[in-house]
């Protein structure tokens, strides 16, 4: 992500935290907005508070002591990690910042959407861009459809093939809703579907998410 959509996205994210709080429920199943937060945190900045508390013995035992200690953190104080994002030579920020951050992208929309009366945000420019170079990167490795696809927003057109295709599908969408329609969340992204019977049906079979 070009660094004005980057820092743009991550405040206008950090604020919507801020307004809706920790209790504030997202789209993904067991999930608030505290579970959320602490995902991106454990993937940005706490790698190890992730898989640490799963092994046994004392490894186990003190990385969950050290996730609560995060937890018992005031919520500004959190979401204020967040905002400063995962550092110059983390890994994960590296890669982020190279795939458009579409991970960052679509869990603001897992949140934002899961709200009562939200409708989809107008993006500027940059953001809008970078949610479609997004869809470039991500669409090859979360479509698993037999079919071939192509992918229309008003910045062009992305085509994916598949090597063992049964029919061909159209889907219209701003670039944000391609991304979350390529990432599975069917029951938010605002697309237009077209397709033949053979790909329409790839479609039902098939699947998409990382």
């Amino acid at each position: 992500m070009n660094r004005a959509g980057q820092y743009e996205e991550r405040e206008e994210f950090a604020r919507t935290f801020l307004a809706l709080g920790p209790a504030a429920p997202t789209i993904l199943p067991g999930w608030d907005a505290e579970e959320l937060l602490e995902h991106l945190l454990g993937r940005e900045r706490h790698p190890h508070l992730v898989v640490g508390p799963k092994l046994p013995g004392v490894i186990g035992r003190r990385a969950e002591q050290a996730r609560a200690a995060h937890r018992a953190l005031p919520w500004t104080t959190r979401v204020e990690t967040f905002r400063q994002g995962p550092g110059r030579l983390s890994p994960v920020g590296a890669l982020d910042r190279f795939s458009g951050e579409g991970e960052l992208l679509i869990h603001h929309e897992d949140l934002r959407r899961a709200q009562s009366g939200v409708e989809p945000r107008r993006l500027s420019p940059a953001v809008a861009a970078d949610a479609w170079r997004s869809v470039g990167l991500m669409a090859p490795l979360a479509m698993r459809v037999r079919a071939d696809v192509t992918l229309v927003s008003p910045l062009g057109g992305r085509q994916l093939r598949s090597r063992r295709a049964e029919g061909s599908l159209r889907v219209h969408g701003e670039p944000l809703e391609l991304l979350l329609w390529i990432s599975g969340r069917d029951e938010v992204a605002r697309v237009r579907v077209h397709g033949d019977r053979g790909g329409m049906r790839a479609l039902q079979e098939g699947r998409r998410g990382l």
